[in-house]
């Protein structure tokens, strides 16, 4: 539940070795209903990873936060299964207009 005097935050969490089980790579069920806790109380919570920005993208979906994920250490943002942003592009397309 969301109070009107709380103000809304953005939670980036990595996914190995912190919302993860030991040595297994299993997702802890626990920090994942905490996260999914924070999303229900109006926060947004992203999954920020080395790993595939599609493989947090998917964590995201089943795991009930918000649809969005930054992966291979920090050069791509999946907003959907099918839309992905490569950073080094967008880096590339400031560099020329300037």
């Amino acid at each position: 539940m969301k109070t009107d005097c709380m103000k809304k935050k953005i939670f980036a969490v990595d996914i190995d070795g912190t919302i993860t089980e030991n040595g297994g790579g299993r997702i802890h069920l626990d920090a994942l209903e905490a996260l999914r806790r924070l999303t229900n109380m109006g926060h947004d919570v992203i999954y920020v990873t080395g790993r595939s920005s599609v493989e947090a993208y998917l964590l995201s979906v089943f795991g009930g936060t918000r649809k969005i994920a930054v992966g291979e250490n920090g050069g791509c943002i999946a907003f959907d299964a099918d839309d992905t942003l490569l950073l080094e592009i967008l880096k590339n397309v400031i560099l020329h207009l300037n």
